[in-house]
C-alpha cells in the first residue's frame, strides 16, 4: 500500500473519493448565490426528502449551512458534493431560513 495514487474501484453509489490537492472555489457571499430547493421521493421506501443544490463555495462552509438547516428544520441531513439532503418534507422551512440569511432561493420544478 505504498502507492496511494492508484485508482480505487467500488460499486457503492454514495462513495465520494476526496483528493487532497483539489482546489475548492471560494465561497460566494449569500446574496450572490442562487440555491434550488426541491422535493423528491426516495427510490426504496418512498419517503420524501428535500434537496438543496447550487451552493458555490468551500466544503467547510457547505457543512456549516447544512448543520444550521438541520437545527432549524429539526431533521437529519447529509451533504454530497455541494448538495444538501434533508430528511422529510421541510422545503418550506428551508426556504424561509435561507431567504432570511440572504440567499436567493428558487423552488425546483417537479
Amino acid at each position: 500500500m505504498n502507492n496511494l495514487d492508484q485508482p480505487l474501484y467500488t460499486d457503492y453509489p454514495e462513495f465520494e473519493f476526496e483528493y487532497a490537492n483539489i482546489k475548492e472555489p471560494k465561497t460566494l457571499p449569500p446574496d450572490k448565490q442562487t440555491l434550488l430547493i426541491g422535493l423528491d421521493k426516495r427510490k426504496m421506501d418512498g419517503a420524501p426528502i428535500t434537496y438543496i443544490t447550487g451552493f458555490v463555495g468551500r466544503r467547510i462552509d457547505l457543512i456549516k449551512v447544512e448543520e444550521e438547516l438541520k437545527g432549524v428544520c429539526h431533521t437529519c441531513s447529509s451533504s454530497k458534493m455541494y448538495d444538501i439532503v434533508l430528511k422529510g418534507d421541510v422545503h418550506k422551512r428551508a426556504y424561509i431560513y435561507l431567504r432570511n440569511n440572504g440567499y436567493k432561493v428558487k423552488f425546483a420544478e417537479n
